[in-house]
């Protein structure tokens, strides 16, 4: 097949089953911002930046960060005339005005973006051609500012070995000439009768199970674009280091921070591990858990070479508990890590909290103020504190005339998953409750709610309250 039916059959595979995005926390630039002090990196204020998304889609992830950050410039690009026209009216029914949106081949127009303080490639660089590949990260090479960050996820080896047995197997039994639609049954079927015969297995089939068995809750769309894609290029850590450096770019460090802790690994391989440099110790994790999904943070190779980590910085931040771990806590089955400090960010939640205030609260309870900030920094390493720059601009608890975040208010008209301020993706299957939430423009109290949602029952203002209680601990709801 040439190169241009490659693109081609790509592009039109991309709009077959439209790719619906979703707003990815994981890479907005005041996390980004925030881990990178860590590691003694100053990076542009996101509040006023330059942001670039390449292969943005349906701009899913960046209008609501347009909307959040209305002093920075959001820029998005997208060869797919469909998505793009999807993105631009959404844009519009929310009065961006800062954000521009181009249709276009990155290798065609990427020169002509201009500068950025951060670039956002998520499900791009595994998913796209080696020869887009390529002008992705030379473009990034010429234009992320300095003092710049990158956020780019793909599909990383060893782990993606074992992915590979599935991807392999659909394809091999599906016909050259099936349809978009019965692609996605056959690969359904696939996995299933896969995951049904290694479950009744012992040993590596029974793992291998478990990789698969989530077929049947996946999206159309999360299947045909990763799974049925007609690219999906995973690569060793190593590899994508040494595409960044001939570019001259290097790693900092993961957006998700406890994919870089060596807890629960043995003894040996922990000793094994911390003798070796940053990147070999990255390397040796991916072996060692398997990994096969990364979303590391890239920046200029000069500025990766000054960075240290600084565990100090922590004390500036803002702190927020883990979805996960609040809503395991809820039940009762919470992990056990850093209990006081996780129960102390849990009661504030969603709400961030300044790491001073955490760190006032230990040192309360008898910590001394050093075993305090170590504490605060193992609990972000640990993946069961999320750092920011900026407090969380969102309501832990509704008022008496409640507001919903514009985003949130607009998505519910249209469908069941709403953006929050948490920049996160939330699901309201509740007709009454989108009915609610709607109608949370600040101006309703909890009997006007309930009169603008048409609810009539008796307990109508306790199920309203019921509802802002939701909305609140999503993240829906304006401070």
């Amino acid at each position: 097949m040439t190169e241009s039916a490659i693109h081609a059959g790509l592009k039109a595979a991309y709009e077959d089953i439209a790719y619906v995005g979703r707003p990815n926390h994981h890479s907005h630039p005041d996390r980004l911002a925030a881990i990178a002090s860590l590691f003694g990196h100053a990076a542009p204020d996101p509040a006023r930046a330059r942001i670039l998304e390449v292969g943005c889609g349906d701009a899913a992830n960046i209008l609501p960060l347009a909307a959040q950050l209305p002093a920075a410039r959001v820029v998005g690009c997208d060869y797919s005339a469909l998505l793009m026209g999807r993105a631009r009216t959404r844009a519009a029914a929310l009065g961006l005005v800062n954000v521009e949106l181009f249709e276009g081949d990155l290798r065609e127009i990427g020169s002509s973006l201009g500068t950025f303080d951060y670039v956002i490639a998520h499900g791009f660089y595994s998913w796209v051609p080696a020869d887009v590949r390529e002008a992705f990260v030379a473009m990034l090479g010429r234009q992320l500012a300095p003092g710049g960050l990158a956020f780019i996820s793909y599909n990383v080896l060893p782990g993606c070995f074992v992915r590979r047995i599935g991807w392999d197997a659909i394809r091999m039994n599906i016909p050259a000439d099936a349809s978009p639609t019965e692609r996605l049954d056959i690969t359904r079927r696939e996995f299933r009768d896969l995951a049904e015969a290694w479950s009744a297995m012992d040993g590596i089939p029974a793992l291998l199970a478990r990789e698969y068995a989530d077929a049947a809750d996946r999206s159309d769309s999360m299947l045909y674009h990763d799974d049925l894609s007609g690219i999906n290029e995973a690569v060793y850590f190593t590899t994508f280091v040494q595409h960044m450096g001939r570019h001259g770019l290097g790693f900092l460090g993961e957006a998700e921070l406890g994919t870089m802790s060596m807890a629960g690994l043995p003894e040996r391989m922990r000793t094994l591990a911390t003798r070796a440099d940053a990147l070999s110790r990255e390397q040796y994790l991916d072996f060692a858990r398997l990994r096969r999904f990364r979303q590391s943070i890239v920046a200029r190779a000069p500025d990766v070479a000054r960075a240290r980590f600084t565990p100090e910085k922590a004390t500036s931040l803002q702190l927020s508990a883990v979805t996960g771990i609040v809503q395991e806590r809820a039940v009762g089955a919470a992990r056990s890590v850093e209990g006081p400090l996780i129960d102390f960010l849990a009661d504030a939640y969603p709400a961030s909290v300044p790491a001073t205030e955490a760190i006032a609260f230990l040192t309360g309870r008898g910590l001394g103020a050093d075993e305090a900030r170590t504490l605060v920094v193992r609990a972000l390493f640990s993946g069961a504190v999320e750092p920011h720059l900026a407090p969380l601009p969102l309501a832990a608890r509704a008022g008496p005339l409640p507001r919903a975040w514009r985003v949130s208010r607009h998505d519910a008209e249209r469908g069941d998953l709403v953006a929050s301020l948490r920049h996160a993706s939330v699901r309201v299957d509740d007709p009454t409750g989108r009915a609610v939430l709607i109608a949370c423009d600040g101006t309703r109290d909890r009997a006007a709610l309930a009169r603008a949602a048409s609810i009539t029952s008796p307990d109508a203002l306790e199920l309203v309250d019921h509802l802002l209680e939701r909305f609140a601990l999503a993240g829906l709801l304006e401070a």
